[in-house]
């Protein structure tokens, strides 16, 4: 749990952690070739991340190839429960490119966007719109709109088996008959 702790914390562990899933099993060189960061911060960054297990070497021959371990925590925080996972990780490190995403951890802190990941994987299979969300979580629907888009445009990068097939309209017409009820 410290472990996973460090890459929220630190963004450039975040946006490294990214890098690794996004190139399957990178080398270093390949990260660093795709970071603002030195090779030398880059090899101590993923010596760090092997160490405290977010990533793995995954051969023995050099140069060595990295890859991401699959992280799924589930953390209580008070009354609040929420997930660690990949998708949060890569999330948090697209804050610093993303500003919907910068503006919706600054307004609902790490735990916010960890529960929002778990409304955008129901709305990635239409099994949710922004007016419930909305709704539920007590912000402005334009709001859940643009930050669900964002988050979907993630989930299909790096989880697989979300389905991509969106009926909005449908879902939204399902939404008016049940509130008319």
């Amino acid at each position: 749990m410290l472990a996973v702790s460090d890459v929220i914390q630190n963004e450039r562990f975040a946006r490294l952690y990214a890098r690794v899933l996004e190139l399957d099993t990178p080398t270093v060189e390949e990260l660093a070739s795709r970071s603002a960061s030195s090779q030398t911060t880059v090899y101590e960054d993923v010596k760090h991340l092997v160490e405290i297990g977010v990533l793995k070497r995954v051969t023995d021959s050099q140069p060595h190839r990295y890859s991401a371990r699959r992280v799924d925590l589930t953390i209580q925080t008070g009354e609040e429960t929420f997930q660690i996972t990949p998708t949060l990780l890569v999330a948090l490190a697209q804050r610093d490119s993303n500003d919907n995403i910068e503006l919706y951890v600054e307004r609902h802190g790490v735990s916010g966007l960890a529960t929002t990941i778990e409304y955008a994987r129901a709305y990635t299979k239409s099994e949710m719109t922004a007016r419930i969300m909305a709704r539920e979580q007590e912000i402005p629907v334009l709001e859940a709109e643009t930050i669900l888009q964002e988050l979907q445009e993630i989930l299909l990068d790096v989880e697989d088996e979300i389905l991509t097939e969106l009926d909005i309209e449908a879902l939204d017409a399902d939404v008016d008959e049940r509130i008319g009820e």
